[in-house]
């Protein structure tokens, strides 16, 4: 006989197909799935700017939204002796920027969420209304491609994000914005990923390479990098969420509901 959940009499009785029998209440059971459905925010509020999330014990993925604007970056400099590292030199560059979606995801460990290194990043015209949309390939350096068995994405490479260690999830997202967008923009990824999708975006509109040809249409106009039509991403938005539980989970998936009732903790 195959393992059976049976609710009887406020209880949640298990019994497996050993014949092994195990009772918790009816509160511990709800307890339980409350706890696989509903994120450990900690109370925090979402912060600006979350458009969705979905939490799959272990992990969280939060996908961001920041509205179109025009940025100045810290952008190699022609003449840099250096193409990364310590010896870049920079030189700031203001370009028009469209929606950016950026993909956070996170593990937890004890009572705390933590970021991972499987953070992305991808740019859009028009703001997100549903896990159905569409987005591009963001046309910037230090943007990488990576190619996983279900797709190309673009990668955040997190080697030097740094945040206060006592910082809950809503301060690392803030941390991960600031490292993604504050610091400088070089050839890391050529040189470790084997390319950028800045490089890869090549032809995609005649003013945005070189940079200098970006940043003088930025400024004729603001909106320049809503008219720009991104290198199209196979996937949708909820199809890279799915990707990114596939590609997060440890080898052999999540055990079934009756392994998960029989290791509860009503404790913990």
């Amino acid at each position: 006989m195959p393992d059976q959940l049976i609710l009887e009499s406020g209880k949640a009785v298990l019994v497996t197909e050993e014949g092994r029998r195990l009772e918790r209440t009816e509160a511990q059971l709800l307890s339980m799935l409350r706890k696989e459905f509903v994120p450990p925010w900690q109370a925090q509020a979402l912060p600006d700017g979350v458009k969705f999330t979905d939490w799959r014990p272990p992990f969280l993925v939060v996908v961001h939204q920041t509205p179109p604007h025009v940025r100045q970056l810290r952008w190699i400099a022609p003449d840099s002796p250096e193409p990364f590292g310590e010896g870049v030199v920079y030189r700031n560059v203001r370009l028009s920027l469209p929606y950016s979606v950026t993909f956070a995801v996170y593990q937890q460990h004890g009572h705390g969420m933590f970021l991972t290194q499987l953070n992305e990043l991808y740019f859009r015209n028009e703001p997100l209304r549903a896990l159905s949309d569409r987005v591009g390939y963001p046309a910037l350096l230090n943007l990488s491609r990576v190619q996983t068995p279900l797709r190309e994405k673009a990668w955040i490479c997190t080697q030097y994000l740094d945040y206060e260690p006592e910082a809950d999830w809503t301060g690392q997202l803030q941390a991960l914005l600031e490292h993604t967008w504050n610091g400088g923009f070089n050839l890391s990824s050529e040189n470790h990923e084997g390319a950028s999708w800045f490089g890869l975006s090549q032809g995609v509109h005649p003013d945005l390479h070189p940079v200098e040809r970006w940043q003088k249409a930025s400024a004729k106009n603001d909106a320049f990098a809503l008219g720009v039509a991104w290198k199209p991403v196979p996937q949708s938005v909820g199809e890279i969420v799915e990707c990114l539980f596939l590609e997060a989970e440890p080898a052999g998936g999540k055990p079934d509901l009756p392994a998960r009732f029989l290791n509860f903790n009503p404790e913990g």
